[in-house]
């Protein structure tokens, strides 16, 4: 590294570090520590490489009220680069990369300002509907989740800042079209005593899922977007705003099933423990029947998963092989071999329909051009694969079934309530 870019390195910060959230319930918390969270990642807002140039110890402060979610945005430095030692290059403009498309207007830039609207955070009151309420058992949190709507007074603008830690936590994420009807909400908050021992609601995480139509007169509901935040994660939250939207779901008649767009690993593997728990609690004579799991999927199991869970049938089917690995002994070869597979072949379809297009396209391909497709399809490789996404498989049904082994299969597995010991259910795996 030469000597000129050593020195222009140190104006080079990594955004994922430089930004620093709060969510502030009291003016004590401004100089709390203990409380600040950083994004996982911030590539949407300051480029793939996530670094930020032109500025030394830089610190980006998004604090939000914890309730009303009003932002306070500043961004501080230690020194500025010149153009002398950059070669004519400018400072990344953060302030600009922050307020274009993402934090909306109405932010505060002026900490008193900002320190007086927490202290009239009292006045926040949920948007919507309350929908459900529990009590964490192990610390006696209370926690309540609302159903809102576009057209609930002062959600939108509220809606807006929500949004904002979807770039920040969820990859991939975007927003959604505000204006469009079919969009459905629910809001998790923490009610808590503020210093003066009135009740308060803190946000926690949110959810939404779009109604799209299923012929002839049905909806089929799709998740679209899904976070608890980084301070209430690994507590069982993301269970309970899942288990909320499913209730609402299995209430409403005109809905089919429920599908997911793009889920990220660790929000399958939470949907994948909500419902297997469910089927082994709803329908156990087909998910919980080691007889009825060897002999494979069926359209009766389709069925029974749609109509008393509203469970598409690709996700069922996962469950299926999550409930049937539960019950299998892996020391038996013909147990083993059995699942195996069946799993392998489920795996093995897309090569089939590959080979399919392949013999339609050997008509049409000169021999060398038919040969260099072939060379990426050969038998050798496709065993390799079905081989190493096997066994991705049964890793990750694995953590699945080893939070199943903790948790109580009774009635209070139809609304996340009940784990190990009567316990408020905890779920480790609740990453979103």
């Amino acid at each position: 590294m030469t000597q000129f870019e050593v020195q222009v390195d140190q104006y080079k910060a990594d955004g994922n570090k430089a930004v620093c959230f709060k969510l502030v319930r009291s003016t004590k918390d401004l100089t709390n520590p203990e409380i600040d969270f950083h994004p996982d990642m911030c590539h949407q807002v300051f480029g793939d490489s996530e670094t930020i140039f032109g500025y030394k110890n830089l610190s980006i402060k998004i604090y939000f009220a914890a309730c009303s979610l009003t932002i306070y945005l500043a961004v501080e430095y230690a020194e500025k680069i010149n153009k002398a030692i950059s070669g004519g290059v400018e400072a990344d403009d953060i302030m600009a990369a922050l307020t274009k498309d993402l934090i909306p207007p109405g932010y505060l830039t002026n900490i008193d300002q900002f320190a007086s609207r927490v202290s009239s955070d009292n006045e926040f009151k949920p948007f919507g509907v309350l929908k459900q309420a529990y009590t964490t058992e192990d610390d006696g949190r209370h926690f309540e989740i609302y159903q809102p709507t576009m057209d609930t007074p002062g959600f939108r603008e509220f809606h807006s800042r929500l949004q904002i830690f979807l770039i920040f936590f969820v990859d991939a994420a975007s927003f959604i079209d505000a204006d469009d009807d079919r969009w459905s909400f629910l809001v998790l908050y923490e009610k808590f005593k503020d210093d003066s021992g009135e009740w308060r609601h803190a946000v926690a995480g949110y959810m939404t899922a779009y109604r799209y139509y299923a012929y002839p007169d049905r909806v089929r509901p799709r998740i679209s977007q899904f976070i608890v935040l980084p301070p209430y994660q690994r507590r069982g939250h993301g269970c309970r705003l899942l288990e909320a939207f499913y209730s609402e779901s299995l209430a409403d008649p005109a809905v089919l099933d429920i599908t997911v767009e793009d889920p990220v690993d660790t929000f399958q593997r939470l949907r994948d423990f909500v419902d297997c728990r469910r089927l082994l609690f709803e329908a156990p004579e087909l998910f919980a029947n080691p007889v009825a799991l060897a002999n494979g999927f069926t359209e009766t199991m389709a069925t029974v998963a749609r109509e008393r869970l509203r469970l598409n049938k690709r996700q069922a089917r996962r469950c299926y092989e999550i409930l049937w690995l539960r019950c299998t002994n892996r020391s038996d070869p013909s147990a083993w071999r059995n699942y195996r597979l069946t799993v392998k072949s489920r795996l093995n379809q897309p090569f089939r329909k590959s080979g399919r297009e392949l013999a339609k396209a050997a008509a049409a391909l000169e021999s060398d051009e038919l040969q260099a497709v072939l060379g990426d399809l050969s038998r050798q490789q496709r065993i390799g694969h079905l081989a190493e996404a096997f066994d991705q498989l049964v890793s990750d049904y694995g953590q699945v079934l080893d939070r199943l082994a903790s948790v109580a299969i009774t009635a209070g597995a139809r609304n996340g309530a009940v784990a190990e010991n009567g316990a408020a259910e905890a779920c480790p795996i609740c990453l979103q």
